[in-house]
């Protein structure tokens, strides 16, 4: 699906440090699914869960910003007040609640492939608020994202042995 962008990929400092950053991401994001997975064995609240792990990640942000020699700003602007509320709430806490129900649902294995589906809805989106065209390489990895999910998540979960 971004082949136009990979195609012109270069291989700076900058782009191999983004590389690293996006492969050590999805492990820590599988971490979390394990994590995840262990908290929902102990029958811990999805919403308080959640919360504590938002407070710990903000605080470890804060930490870094200030180690960092960031100064702490708040544009008080309404599209920026209004856009951070919109992404806290719906980008983060809704969206965590949502992922986290699923995942105790169905497992996290199963529901890791709703991560193949995020690329679909972003070019979506940005074809309706970016007017990007598309080309023969964006619906083939459409069309293959769909049909790895429908194969994979279609099958359901194997039926319990009787003799068990």
């Amino acid at each position: 699906m971004f082949w136009p962008e990979l195609s012109h990929f270069s291989v700076s400092p900058e782009r191999k440090l983004g590389v690293i950053f996006a492969l050590v991401a999805t492990a820590v994001a599988s971490l979390g699914n394990m994590t995840a997975t262990r908290n929902h064995r102990f029958q811990l609240p999805i919403i308080q869960a959640n919360a504590w792990a938002m407070m710990y990640g903000a605080l470890f942000v804060a930490l870094y910003a200030t180690l960092a020699g960031e100064r702490f700003v708040f544009d008080r602007s309404v599209p920026y007040v209004a856009s951070l509320l919109y992404l806290a709430l719906f980008g983060s806490v809704i969206a965590f609640i949502a992922y986290l129900t699923l995942l105790g649902r169905i497992g996290a294995d199963r529901a890791g492939y709703a991560g193949v589906a995020i690329p679909v809805v972003a070019l979506a989106l940005s074809t309706l608020f970016e007017h990007l065209h598309w080309d023969a390489t964006m619906m083939a990895g459409i069309g293959i994202c769909v049909a790895g999910n429908v194969l994979v998540l279609g099958r359901g979960k194997p039926a319990a042995d009787p003799r068990s």
